[in-house]
């Protein structure tokens, strides 16, 4: 079966989280201790997984009439036996701000093709409520969130989180469809062996403090989306995909252990990342095809390539 959709843009907007002051005037809040909140979201998030299923036997047996949606219930009355979905998810532990959370991913179906890298481009369908409550936002056709945008450098992570960060963690762990075309209007025609899935993101992993008309402080947040298709990004255009300037290896780019000359730019966005004066494209070697021949170029042997290294 094939589908076709249209291109859409996506903005998610962030309001700072603030009370009116007993003159009338607006006072800003210092956010909340990021460990002790990260222990609350472990907590909702556990109690959530083990009384909640989603409707795995659908994706198990496909009838004729599925819509390939995830659906969460409680195990309860008819629905007791169920497996919990603490029985299905995957764990990773993600460390920002020196603290550890727990990303808890539903892999409904793996999908076929290609799966992106956590600093990617990708292009979803997408759902989105808190836990207990109702949706939030959703996408009506699918979108492309630049996971490499997850939130600004900074010396501290917690002073302005992301919910890219969550999908940034899960969206690597499925395939995108294995036939993606566009027609002559635009749209986007694609094979039905896309992955699907869900993401249960802690607020620090989120909007932290932060929020918006639908999402409050401290919300933690449940996403499902199909992940349709990916674009490999080079966000500086200095020949070194995104995804290879992670340097401190914490699956997380924008961030200030990835800034080698101590520039306050991180590697992705800097087109001399070593800041010797000299560009990243001309330290790096291409093949016919314009892509960087690796291992990097090592003029003097230490080990360090030359792009990263300002003495070579």
């Amino acid at each position: 079966m094939m589908k076709n959709t249209v291109f859409a843009a996506l903005g998610l907007l962030l309001i700072v989280s603030c009370n009116k002051d007993d003159d009338g005037g607006v006072s800003i809040q210092p956010p909340r201790e990021f460990d002790e909140v990260a222990l609350e979201s472990n907590e909702i998030f556990k109690e959530y997984l083990e009384t909640h299923f989603y409707n795995y036997e659908d994706f198990q047996t496909n009838p004729a009439d599925f819509n390939n949606r995830i659906i969460f219930d409680t195990i309860a009355g008819a629905n007791a036996d169920k497996i919990p979905l603490s029985e299905q998810v995957i764990t990773k532990i993600i460390t920002r701000g020196g603290v550890e959370h727990e990303l808890h991913i539903l892999v409904a179906r793996e999908g076929s093709g290609e799966k992106p890298h956590f600093s990617d481009s990708t292009y979803v369908n997408y759902s989105g409520n808190v836990p207990y409550e109702s949706r939030f936002d959703f996408s009506a056709t699918p979108v492309w969130f630049d996971l490499g945008s997850a939130a600004p450098a900074a010396e501290l992570y917690v002073q302005n989180p992301n919910a890219l960060d969550g999908f940034a963690n899960a969206l690597p762990e499925f395939g995108c469809a294995t036939s993606i075309s566009e027609d002559t209007d635009g749209t986007l025609i694609y094979s039905d062996d896309y992955g699907i899935g869900a993401v249960f993101i802690p607020t620090g992993l989120a909007y932290y403090n932060s929020g918006s008309a639908r999402i409050g402080a401290y919300d933690n947040l449940i996403f499902t989306f199909d992940l349709i298709s990916f674009r490999q990004t080079d966000h500086d255009g200095d020949g070194i995909p995104s995804y290879l300037e992670d340097i401190n290896a914490n699956n997380y780019v924008n961030d200030l252990g990835d800034d080698t000359d101590g520039d306050r730019v991180p590697n992705y966005l800097d087109s001399d990342d070593d800041g010797d004066g000299i560009l990243t494209r001309d330290e790096i070697d291409f093949d016919e095809n314009g892509n960087a021949i690796r291992p990097f170029r090592d003029s003097n042997s230490d080990g360090t390539p030359d792009y990263l290294d300002p003495d070579n």
